[in-house]
């Protein structure tokens, strides 16, 4: 349950609502039975590092939590380290590139996390082939949001991802 009520704050945080995030994450941590919770610490990493990187706000106190040694069967632990990867590159933490390249493993069953690692790298390169790659990734996925996101690392395509966000936001 916990990571349902996590996910809610990750609304929030990406609405940029910052009471909100905070007030779902304390109540998914209560659900939890604290921060520590082996049912919450991989998905409430994950939604830290998102919330954190759409904000503009990179920590490497996140990476670090996103890059925890999670079970192998924590289902969440794949976007969690996809995630911090993204916010290492966007932190410009010098072990950026070696967090992206120990993150590749996440991607192999994980579309999602696939996605995130092609934007992390085109980001980290420059590499605007590799951001339009993970566009049609969020695409296939039907990832509106992230793709809208992704549309805004790209200079002749900002304008798109900024008209896609604005139909995203509830009315």
């Amino acid at each position: 349950m916990s990571p349902a009520v996590a996910a809610i704050a990750l609304a929030h945080g990406l609405l940029g609502d910052v009471d909100g995030f905070r007030l779902w994450r304390a109540r998914a941590e209560r659900v939890a039975g604290g921060a520590g919770s082996r049912y919450l610490a991989s998905f409430a990493a994950f939604v830290d590092a998102r919330t954190a990187l759409h904000a503009g706000k990179p920590d490497a106190r996140l990476v670090d939590a996103a890059c925890a040694d999670f079970p192998p069967q924590d289902w969440y632990r794949t976007y969690a380290r996809a995630t911090a990867a993204e916010l290492a590159v966007v932190a410009g933490l010098p072990d950026a590139a070696a967090r992206l390249a120990a993150a590749e493993d996440a991607a192999v069953e994980n579309a999602w996390a696939a996605a995130c690692l092609s934007r992390a790298t085109g980001r980290l390169h420059g590499d605007e082939a590799e951001l339009d790659a993970a566009v049609r990734a969020w695409e296939r996925l039907g990832a509106r949001f992230e793709r809208a996101c992704t549309l805004l690392l790209i200079p002749a395509r900002a304008d798109e991802g900024r008209a896609e966000l604005a139909t995203l936001r509830p009315s």
